[in-house]
């Protein structure tokens, strides 16, 4: 009877495996498939994309392209004299798989990147694509104001984690900030989501172009190696970095606590004050005042520790789940909407304005492209009220 019950259990474990655990989906390709919404043959045009859009949020003038052959491998370089620079705990961050790569992932803001886990993706695309094509994954690396660090993706299957291993080396600072990436060249026999002709490294081209076009102050040489393709579009001129503007009308109890514990992840030390300025409306040192009022007060209605006051300079590490909502309700309190006037569009991404687009239509002989302006979606609260303050906490 044993012996059945021990070959019962064997055949039970031969049907029932259990799954890949979240640590790995940053080197499957069906998880990064879901995650980016993006197949292995387009990994190229979303690497570009993401950095190109990050380099945006910065306040570089100057955006260098290169993608050239080398052997298996498509190389993917993108430099950006941007002034901020990455430090090594940065980089580990961003190496960090299990939880979000920026204090600020969370942030409800206009903005064209996501840092954090778009080169998670780019990252561990470069390591499964390899690993499918019985290639050695190919490192990656960074340069950033007086270091160069080259990565190396390790992921570990019986733990089932990926664990990075980061060599930092000095170099002369030339003021770019570079990442060099690279991804095996396409093979319609090894990519299990390949369209009948994978694209080359030319298509990025429209890309290049379509980013060029909206942001004209932007300086972006490119280089297309073997492809023939290069040249040099807009001009080097003073670009606006975009203000991360945000509000707590904007967050739900649910997004604000998630952003609280990015803080806190990435900044254990990051004094009160601070957090509270981080939201249109609370930058005073009046208003951060009041509110810590108030939440002294609440603390000590809701009968917590009393003896517990929070000042301007107390670590969010110090404050509780319940202190981080009652922060919460009573910043929502007194938040008032962002003016619609205060903020345009065109001024934060660099869209082309009408006349900006005949122009260009005009000078490069674009007679088939058309201006068109979409309207948004307005979501309104789901509970029913008046004009008085919505009851719902989670009211945006």
């Amino acid at each position: 009877m044993l012996e059945t019950r021990r070959e019962d259990s064997t055949a039970l474990r031969d049907l029932i495996r259990p799954g890949t655990t979240r640590g790995l989906d940053f080197v499957v390709l069906d998880e990064l498939r879901k995650r980016t919404g993006v197949n292995p043959d387009s990994i190229l045009k979303f690497a570009l994309s993401e950095m190109l859009c990050n380099a945006l949020d910065k306040d570089a003038t100057e955006i260098n392209i290169g993608v050239k052959v080398e052997g298996d491998f498509y190389r993917l370089e993108v430099r950006d004299n941007g002034s901020k620079k990455l430090t090594l705990r940065e980089i580990k961050l961003i190496l960090d798989f299990k939880n979000k790569a920026s204090s600020k992932r969370g942030f409800l803001t206009v903005s064209r990147g996501y840092l954090g886990n778009a080169l998670k993706c780019i990252f561990g695309y470069s390591y499964a694509l390899a690993e499918l094509r019985g290639l050695t994954p190919p490192d990656t690396i960074v340069k950033s104001g007086g270091f160069q660090y080259r990565i190396t993706l390790k992921p570990d299957r019986v733990r089932e984690v990926i664990k990075s291993e980061v060599v930092t080396e000095r170099r002369k600072d030339d003021g770019f900030t570079t990442f060099t990436v690279k991804f095996p060249k396409e093979d319609v026999d090894h990519l299990p989501y390949s369209r009948p002709h994978p694209p080359t490294p030319s298509v990025l081209k429209d890309l290049i172009f379509a980013t060029s076009m909206v942001n004209p102050t932007r300086k972006i040489i490119y280089d297309m190696g073997e492809y023939g393709e290069m040249g040099t579009l807009g001009s080097k001129e003073e670009a606006k970095t975009i203000r991360k503007v945000t509000a707590v009308l904007w967050y739900n109890q649910k997004q604000f606590q998630s952003l609280y514990e990015d803080f806190l992840r990435a900044r254990p030390e990051m004094q009160l004050k601070e957090f509270v300025a981080l939201f249109r409306g609370f930058t005073s040192k009046k208003v951060i005042r009041e509110i810590l009022q108030k939440l002294n007060s609440l603390n000590h209605d809701l009968r917590g520790d009393g003896s517990v006051q929070f000042f301007p300079a107390t670590p969010i590490k110090e404050l509780s789940k319940q202190i981080v909502t009652a922060l919460f309700v009573i910043m929502k309190e007194s938040s008032k909407p962002i003016p619609k006037n205060k903020r345009s569009i065109k001024a934060v991404l660099g869209c082309v304005e009408k006349e900006s687009l005949e122009r260009l239509r005009e000078r490069r002989g674009w007679k088939r492209l058309k201006y068109t302006m979409e309207p948004g979606i307005r979501v309104e609260c789901p509970y029913y009220h008046s004009k008085n303050p919505c009851p719902n906490i989670n009211h945006v």
